[in-house]
């Protein structure tokens, strides 16, 4: 028999199973819930902890930044940031770096220095040298600066300070340096290849290894610097006190190819050439420590200056108010804005009217460019890769800017039609990019796009001209590191052929299109700045050229224009020659 109790006791019913399954499932439920509230917590608390923490940065950033200003006042307050007073003071801050951004407004390079439980500031100097050997210098080490261009707005009223700033193994190719203090900076180990260094003071700088192929210095200060004979050998001065106090005389590595005559002036040197189709050449020269030695019909009186924007470039004189007197127009580098002066008559002119166009003007064209038959303004922007089309407004006032995007450095720039439609259209010389733009007039002063050229390296000037007698004008550009001219013939409907380069002087600056042995064919005459040279390129007919001759001016010639300056009939060479202060005329026989 069974016993009944004892097996009631294996046997449940359904309720019981699922009373065991309710008591051991709640336990597990409540163990699950209680470790997703927990994941929960510990996310909630990393959110809460990370706001905290960007809270706390951003109050400790305000926090520097007020203490960083309260510095400032301290120290302007007490005298600390007057530089005879304390040369090394700036302000208390904290974190070390600089940090280097476009500012797509300005069209330039801003830089914002961050430092950390550091001074920020300058070595003590004394005379513009280094006393003590401290680690709070602003280091701008192993930084890119190619073609900066460091300027003071207000040219030397009140230099740029720069002084003891290390700038070692920073790349600075083709920058330019403009009144600006330069006193114990260290350059060592950086690349200042073809860089431009004017009206600065560089006293007690250190140029250990640095590569200055190409460099200028002109109207500076180097006593005590550290550099080498080699290096002086790579570079060019003129008017610069050289570290061993003496000033210098107008230097560099470059010598006169084909010098034709040697002259020493003061002022103006005056030379009798004769120019043929055959290249025959005969030379004679004067030279004069006042003006001219040669008998004139006109003298001059003494200047009157009129004030223009900052570091005027460029100059065209034409009437821009129909008023039957010619006006000025002056490009200003610095400022990045036109001047206009009006003529009042008897040779006087009104103060200034200034307008605003792109970064760093550099050369200025006066033309009507929208037919109304009153002169527009056009203008090439070195740093702001534009050019500038200034409309006419009336009265000699004119419109605000439009630009027009070029390639890149344009330095010069000629308005010519060149597509036949009697509308004249734009042409630059874009020194940074190897090449020419070419911008046709679509009608009412607008202009398209850009249509680019290639040309010789650095194209520094441009000339615009038909030398093959096809009545289309042709582009002409002077080379500056290529050491040649570019010649590229009009197609029909403003397009050109690929280049075709000669060979001329070193380094030319300038060029001239005109004809020069009077066979009614454009001859080329560049300005070459590293010789003390002009090249002359005979127009053999179609548009070819004769290997250049050469013609010994004064030293580093920037400038050439040809005229006729005796009223002979023949034209004229004259150039303006920044080595020596002068200007050399070379006559026609």
């Amino acid at each position: 028999m069974v016993d009944l109790n004892k097996r009631a006791f294996w046997h449940f019913t359904f309720k019981d199973i699922l009373t065991i399954l309710c008591s051991a499932t709640i336990p597990i439920a409540l163990a699950i819930y209680t470790a997703i509230g927990s994941q929960q917590q510990k996310k909630e608390a990393e959110r809460t902890r990370q706001f905290d923490l960007e809270q706390s940065r951003e109050l400790r950033q305000q926090t520097l930044y007020d203490e960083f200003i309260n510095n400032i006042f301290k120290l302007d307050n007490y005298g600390y940031l007057k530089e005879k007073k304390n040369p090394w003071a700036f302000a208390n801050a904290y974190y070390r770096a600089a940090h280097r951004q476009w500012d797509t407004i300005r069209k330039a390079d801003v830089l914002q220095f961050l430092k950390e439980k550091q001074l920020i500031g300058r070595n003590n100097c004394s005379n513009g040298c280094r006393t003590t050997k401290l680690d709070d210098i602003i280091r701008l080490n192993e930084l890119n600066f190619n073609n900066v261009n460091l300027a003071s707005e207000t040219g030397v009223l009140n230099k740029l300070n720069l002084q003891c700033v290390s700038f070692d193994q920073v790349s600075m190719s083709n920058g330019e340096f403009s009144f600006v203090n330069l006193n114990g900076v260290s350059f060592d180990e950086a690349r200042l290849d073809n860089a431009k260094f004017d009206s600065s003071s560089l006293r007690c700088a250190s140029f250990n290894g640095t590569n200055l192929t190409g460099a200028h210095f002109s109207n500076s200060d180097m006593t005590g610097a550290k550099i080498t004979e080699d290096q002086i050998k790579q570079a060019y001065f003129h008017n610069v006190t050289m570290p061993n106090g003496k000033k210098s005389e107008a230097t560099s590595s470059a010598t006169p190819k084909k010098p034709m005559t040697q002259t020493t002036t003061t002022t103006t040197t005056i030379s009798k050439t004769e120019i043929s189709t055959s290249s025959s050449i005969t030379t004679s020269s004067i030279s004069s420590t006042t003006t001219t030695s040669i008998a004139c019909n006109s003298t001059f009186l003494n200047q009157t200056t009129y004030s223009v924007g900052v570091r005027p470039f460029s100059v065209a004189v034409a009437d821009v108010n129909n008023d039957n007197k010619p006006d000025i127009v002056t490009a200003n580098a610095v400022s990045n804005t036109i001047s206009v002066l009006l003529n009042t008559g008897n040779g006087t002119f009104s103060p200034q009217t200034n307008y605003s166009v792109d970064t760093s003007p550099e050369l200025v064209a006066v033309a009507d460019v929208n037919s109304d038959n009153k002169l527009d303004i056009a203008v090439a922007n070195w740093k702001g890769n534009t050019v500038s089309v200034l409309l006419n407004a009336d009265n000699g006032t004119f419109s605000s800017q439009t630009t027009y995007a070029v390639d890149k450095g344009p330095l010069s720039v000629a308005v010519v039609d060149v597509n036949s439609d009697k509308k004249p259209d734009i042409v630059t010389a874009n020194r940074d990019s190897n090449t020419a733009s070419v911008l046709l007039n679509i009608g009412n002063g607008t202009f398209s796009p850009q249509t680019t050229y290639a040309v010789g390296v650095n194209p520094v000037s441009v000339a615009v001209a038909d030398v093959n007698n096809d009545n289309k004008p042709d582009i002409v550009t002077a080379n500056w590191s290529s050491n040649s001219s570019s010649i590229l013939l009009n197609v029909g409907n403003g397009t050109f052929f690929l280049q075709v380069t000669y060979s001329v002087g070193d380094h030319p600056r300038s060029i001239a299109v005109a004809d020069v042995n009077s066979d009614n064919q454009p001859d080329i005459v560049t300005a070459n700045e590293w010789e003390k040279t002009i090249s002359v390129l005979l127009n053999t007919g179609n548009g070819t050229f004769s290997p250049q001759t050469t013609y010994e001016v004064g030293p580093y010639p920037l400038s050439a224009a040809v005229a006729d300056v005796n009223s002979d009939n023949k034209p004229d060479i004259v150039t303006a020659n920044q080595g020596s202060n002068t200007v050399s005329v070379l006559l026609q026989c």
